[in-house]
């Protein structure tokens, strides 16, 4: 194998590959990267740890074609420390060496045989449908961030996602999360193309979900959803991101979204952000405790830190409706939601110190949170 290459025109693909190796696994293959230089004048860059294939391509100047398999991370520091601008040239004999040139510098990294990597990447042929990109985007950032990371509830490893058409050309989009101490659901209706299948519902794999940010990276406008036996596919900017299908039931999350809470009060989201950060640095732990006072005309925060002192501060409340509450939450959890959410003001609902508290906004209505609180 024989190509020259920019540096940046290498860089991108290659960035997007390593990310999904990984990096943990005592079996090299999948911390690796598939490379292949193709008579096309094309790199294809393939890896993948059995939850999530990525395939990115890009344009090369090809006089021998070839394929070789490197340690993902190895590869992307060397070519991301090279000059920008740099013309880069990637060779190697068949020995399972590869040589990196740019300029008077080289490199030489070990690597294994192509034949080693796994055959992962599903044959295209299921239901699809092409969305605008920015709509994904901005409903897996308000996601994500309550996927559970506990490996012994699968079900919540993951985002559901749930397609509904409208009718023609249009679908109703939903996604929610829950790590069993917050809930969050996003759903809006979006443009359609070339889909031409029912009702779905499917979890996506958290890894691939947070990896699909890398290919968000781009000028490419749209993202085409192509929904397989096991997995769902996301094709952008000449990327294929294949990710597993956690194979699980997701618990019934409407049960779980209080309808109205007999307390309600309005607030500005950049207030109320402001004062939890600024309370909350008294927070020791994780599992810190803030106490929230609810009451005609303000919402009182207090943390107490029995090493370090204890922290008050008081809001004006314009809008409050329903008897006066104290209740505990984890302060962590409110910032998460209230940084997602790029509104003037928020809404506050619960119904007693014990009850779930609903998280929402007039501005976006397709957006609910629900926090779960602390006992006192």
């Amino acid at each position: 194998m024989r190509v020259r290459i920019d540096k940046l025109a290498l860089q991108r693909p290659l960035y997007r590959a390593q990310g999904v190796v990984d990096r943990k696994s005592s079996t090299h293959v999948l911390s690796a990267v598939h490379v292949v230089a193709t008579e096309n004048q094309q790199l294809i860059f393939t890896a993948t740890d059995y939850d999530v294939t990525l395939a990115a391509e890009c344009d090369a100047e090809v006089s021998e074609p070839g394929a070789v398999l490197i340690n993902g991370k190895a590869f992307f520091d060397v070519v991301r420390g090279l000059p920008d601008g740099a013309q880069v040239t990637l060779s190697s004999d068949g020995s399972q060496r590869v040589r990196v040139e740019a300029g008077r510098a080289y490199y030489h990294l070990n690597g294994l045989g192509p034949e080693e990597f796994p055959d992962v990447v599903e044959e295209s042929g299921g239901r699809s449908l092409v969305i605008d990109k920015g709509q994904i985007d901005a409903m897996l950032r308000r996601t994500l961030f309550s996927v559970s990371n506990d490996e012994s509830r699968p079900a919540l490893n993951g985002v559901l996602f749930e397609i509904e058409p409208q009718g023609e050309g249009t679908a109703l989009l939903r996604m929610v999360t829950t790590d069993g101490h917050r809930l969050s659901r996003v759903e809006r209706v979006v443009a359609t193309s070339g889909y031409d299948g029912g009702q779905h519902r499917t979890i996506v794999h958290r890894r691939g979900a947070a990896e699909l940010a890398r290919i968000f990276e781009s000028n490419d406008p749209s993202v085409r959803v192509e929904l397989l036996g096991r997995n769902i596919v996301f094709e952008s900017d000449r990327t294929r991101l294949q990710v597993r299908q956690i194979e699980e039931s997701f618990p019934d999350y409407q049960r779980v979204i209080p309808t109205r809470g007999d307390i309600s009060v309005s607030v500005s989201r950049q207030q109320l952000a402001s004062a939890i950060r600024r309370v909350a640095t008294l927070g020791s732990n994780k599992h810190a405790l803030l106490r929230v006072d609810l009451e005609p005309g303000r919402l009182s925060l207090e943390m107490t830190n029995a090493d370090f002192g204890d922290a008050h501060e008081e809001i004006e409340l314009p809008e409050h409706q329903g008897a006066k509450v104290s209740v505990g939450f984890n302060p962590r959890y409110l910032l998460d939601v209230l940084s997602v959410l790029e509104t003037e003001s928020v809404q506050l609902e619960l119904s007693d110190q014990f009850s779930p508290c609903l998280v929402h906004s007039d501005e976006e209505p397709g957006a609910v949170f629900v926090v779960m609180p602390m006992r006192l």
